[in-house]
């Protein structure tokens, strides 16, 4: 593919997430809003960082991610075939199959960290290829394994192009968020904003997703 293709999927996947952006945010804030308040300074003093802390966030993050991730991909299946569901209905289709994604998502972040713990990028290329292994896992009910496989595969014509495409959602969503997030921190800035920047961080990152299924739906239709 080339890279004008990939202009052209991240030109539509804003423009989806710009349309849509209070039905996606209203999938997330309801995980975002009590999952920040626990990592803030109400609760977490960030002078002091435990490992047991962090990896208590990283288990809950874990657990309540593939809930409102398999709602907004129900939710945009739903849109792009002219039969929209209620948020409600988006919700309770994808509790179902919270254990099938919560395997995947957790997979795939240990995945996706092993290879940033050599020198990032192989984490950034693994990132890029298991990009649709939770489309896989929705949309088809894939096995956890059969959809990280498919991800691999079929990403394989397409790695360099969504290579890119990560490192420039990347750019766009997660960087400056954490950037802000740390210079909140060194200014001692109030808690709200803090609290407030994890909240709008976690909203953004839904457009993660709006690339990813735009992509699993052009790599679908050229292999048709």
């Amino acid at each position: 593919m080339a890279i004008v293709g990939l202009w052209d999927w991240l030109a539509d996947s804003l423009r989806f997430y710009r349309q849509h952006f209070t039905q996606l945010a209203l999938m997330v804030l309801p995980f975002a809003v009590p999952f920040a308040a626990l990592q803030s300074q109400y609760v977490q003093n960030p002078s002091e960082p435990s490992t047991a802390n962090y990896w208590m966030f990283v288990i809950i993050g874990l657990l309540m991610q593939p809930i409102y991730q398999g709602a907004i991909i129900l939710y945009m299946r739903a849109q792009f075939k002219q039969q929209p569901w209620s948020i409600t209905r988006c919700f309770q289709a994808s509790l179902s199959i919270w254990p099938l994604l919560f395997t995947v998502v957790a997979i795939c972040f240990a995945l996706v960290m092993l290879g940033l713990s050599f020198f990032v990028l192989p984490g950034i290329v693994i990132a890029s290829r298991l990009l649709v292994a939770d489309l896989h896992c929705v949309l088809n009910k894939s096995s956890p394994l059969k959809a990280i496989s498919e991800s691999w595969n079929q990403t394989e014509a397409y790695k360099w192009p969504l290579l890119a495409g990560v490192i420039a959602v990347a750019g766009i969503t997660m960087i400056p968020v954490w950037a802000l997030h740390h210079w909140l921190l060194d200014n001692q800035a109030a808690a709200v904003w803090v609290f407030a920047n994890r909240v709008f961080g976690q909203v953004l990152e839904a457009f993660f997703l709006v690339f990813a299924y735009r992509a699993y739906s052009a790599m679908n239709a050229s292999a048709e």
